[in-house]
């Protein structure tokens, strides 16, 4: 059941992300070509600034997340309820916190741009900006019960037809009126609408979260949860300084329109990595239940698996971004004037790759909810990440903010992350990790410079020399990784992960 609802999980959330690809793509090429590079610097500016203020969240959702797997495995619909209450009402609170927070900086939101760009009603953008955020504060957090009950497919295709509906009104409000109040104000309806049909959805579902709206829960579960509480918010901290600053750098040392060169990098690589993470998603809450009811040798083989798949996925898309970037943006924008240097792409490559080769280990490492261990690491990461960026911006211009990311990362989740997992939840030296590290990576290297000098042969430009390509970074990489992987015990377990949902549903049918 685990495996047939992380497949199902997996196959709906990278569908729903690819649709929302392509309706995306031409809503942005539509955002330039009207409102200009100006206006996509402001605007992800002012949604980095609201990231931060999201820090109230403090971890919230993902201890109450993890505090539900048991419950749901065993059906105690008493507790479950009890758990949402109190969802409500933290949320309710920190909606309010964030608006106040939100409303406090108003006078002082230009301190972070560098050569402010001349837009009328940026106060009126900015507010709105806090109206998006805050809006989802009090209506959210039903979902997550389905999140935790391992049916993130159908949170997605909520979410997923409501963005692609909302993308397809915000195109032809911005051919018809040019005006980004208006497609601001679209994107605030349909944040709404989302969440309150999935929070409808949730009650159909769950209909004894209303029964037990009522229901307290008891000292050693609140103390449970504060625990957790206390530990991600310095998780949610670390994460928001070192993602979430990067922006705040380059608008503040170096200009608002690189942040607006910077956003098409963004999208495209934060796309991709809302896709890989769709997929680690998808077996998050499976393995939270593993963890629950099994024990953890058998957590151990299925994370060598996961962390083998996220190797081959992320150095994929490390080499593809890597040779696809540039030329990328020049099909799809037809401007030349909206890129950065390869020097560049290569750290905002390598910074994807780092990051992605994470995620396995966190999953794990959040699913058996070992939240506490490694607590003080964000904050050193974080403090480490934006002198250093700083510092690097002043004298080296842009490539200064995605190096004081990168060498963060390496100096500091590289071993410390791993270590909590293998000491606190497999209970087995962490060497072997490091060395298959390595050896993935110097692999990725590898396999990035040979496809990198095929692309470059590529002879012309425009539509047929990138899809020529796209072809390398395809089959060149993928076609030598199979003839290496292909007897190894984690590729082999793949294999079987994506062939026994059917196997179990063929079987289910002939008992039926």
């Amino acid at each position: 059941m685990r495996s047939k609802s992380s497949i199902i999980n997996i196959i709906v959330n990278i569908g729903s992300q690819l649709l929302n690809l392509l309706v995306g793509l031409v809503c942005r090429a539509v955002f330039i070509w009207t409102l200009g590079n100006a206006y996509l610097g402001v605007s992800s500016l002012f949604g980095n600034i609201l990231t931060l203020l999201s820090l109230a969240e403090m971890g919230f959702g993902s201890a109450i997340i993890f505090s539900m797997y048991k419950p749901l495995a065993e059906h105690d619909h008493r507790k479950i309820g009890a758990l949402m209450a109190l969802y409500k009402k933290v949320y309710q609170t920190i909606g309010f916190g964030v608006a106040a927070a939100g409303l406090a900086l108003v006078p002082f939101y230009r301190v972070f741009m560098k050569n402010p760009p001349e837009i009328p009603n940026l106060t009126v953008i900015y507010l709105l900006y806090i109206l998006n955020t805050v809006v989802t504060y009090f209506v959210s957090y039903k979902q997550n019960i389905i999140i935790a009950d391992q049916k993130n497919y159908i949170c997605t295709l909520y979410q997923y037809t409501f963005c692609i509906a909302q993308n397809i009104v915000q195109i032809v409000i911005l051919f018809m009126t040019h005006n980004f109040i208006l497609y601001l104000g679209t994107q605030i309806v349909f944040s709404f609408l989302t969440n309150y049909f999935l929070g409808r959805k949730a009650e159909k579902m769950y209909p004894y979260i209303k029964t037990y709206r009522r229901e307290k829960l008891g000292r050693s579960d609140h103390a449970a949860i504060s625990k957790n509480i206390r530990a991600l918010f310095l998780h949610r901290f670390g994460a928001v300084v070192v993602n979430g600053t990067d922006i705040l750098v380059m608008s503040s040392f170096v200009s608002v329109a690189s942040v607006g060169i910077y956003s098409q990098y963004f999208l495209i690589s934060n796309t991709l990595r809302n896709l890989t993470g769709q997929i680690f998603g998808g077996i998050t809450a499976s393995v939270g239940n593993l963890g629950a009811v099994s024990d953890r040798r058998k957590s151990y083989d299925v994370y060598l698996a996961a962390n083998f798949a996220g190797f081959w996925m992320f150095s994929f898309c490390f080499i593809s971004l890597l040779c696809l970037f540039n030329p990328f943006i020049v099909l799809w924008l037809r401007r030349d004037n909206l890129l950065f240097a390869m020097p560049v792409v290569l750290l905002i490559s390598l910074n994807f790759y780092t990051t992605g080769m994470r995620q396995a280990t966190l999953t794990f490492k959040d699913a058996f909810g070992l939240f506490w261990y490694d607590r003080y690491k964000a904050v050193a990461e974080a403090v480490f990440n934006l002198i250093l960026s700083i510092l690097l911006t002043q004298r080296f211009g842009i490539i200064g903010v995605f190096a004081g990311t990168l060498i963060s990362t390496l100096a500091i989740d590289l071993w410390v992350e791993p270590l909590v997992l293998f000491k606190h939840g497999f209970h087995r030296p962490v060497r072997a990790y490091f060395i298959r590290y390595a050896l993935y990576g110097a692999l990725a290297a590898a396999m990035a410079a040979l496809t990198w000098f095929a692309c470059a042969a590529v002879p012309g430009a425009g539509f047929w020399n990138f899809t020529a390509k796209c072809f390398i970074c395809l089959l060149l990489p993928n076609t030598l990784y199979l003839a290496l992987f292909w007897h190894t015990k984690e590729f082999q377990y793949l294999k079987s992960f994506v062939r026994l949902p059917k196997l179990r549903g063929d079987k289910g049918s002939k008992q039926t």
